[in-house]
């Protein structure tokens, strides 16, 4: 895993950084869509 660290380049860490972002964001959103669905149909 070390190697492969070290290996990777910073565009890699900056898209991967990025991804990581937009799917924590993503998440959020689907969890708050979930709880209004929940409360309007229970």
């Amino acid at each position: 895993m070390k190697y492969f660290n070290k290996t990777r380049t910073i565009e890699q860490k900056t898209t991967d950084r990025d991804v990581l972002f937009h799917l924590k964001k993503q998440t959020e959103i689907l969890s708050l869509i979930l709880k209004e669905v929940k409360k309007s149909n229970p």
